[in-house]
């Protein structure tokens, strides 16, 4: 199991380009993915669904804490920081 926790730098959080982006980076990744916000851990969000990614309601300055478990689990982490450090596409 891999794990990461990123801050949300984009002036616009995760709305809905930015949702749809995040989506698409890890849509071809076979492992487990979940993710929580600010350390509440009770509450889960699939980053493979563009729904459950904009409920999150993500704002500038949130904590986004990243869950990978599977074969390729250390990718998806990459991918997922990779994307969420440059601003989710914008």
């Amino acid at each position: 199991m891999e794990k990461i926790t990123l801050t949300l730098t984009n002036p616009q959080g995760l709305h809905a380009r930015p949702a749809s982006l995040l989506t698409k980076v890890v849509k071809d990744f076979k492992c487990d993915l979940h993710f929580y916000k600010n350390g509440i851990d009770t509450k889960k969000y699939q980053p493979k669904s563009i729904l459950s990614v904009m409920s999150v309601g993500a704002a500038k300055g949130d904590q986004l804490t990243f869950v990978a478990d599977g074969s390729d689990e250390k990718e998806a982490i990459k991918a997922i920081a990779e994307f969420i450090q440059s601003g989710c596409g914008e």
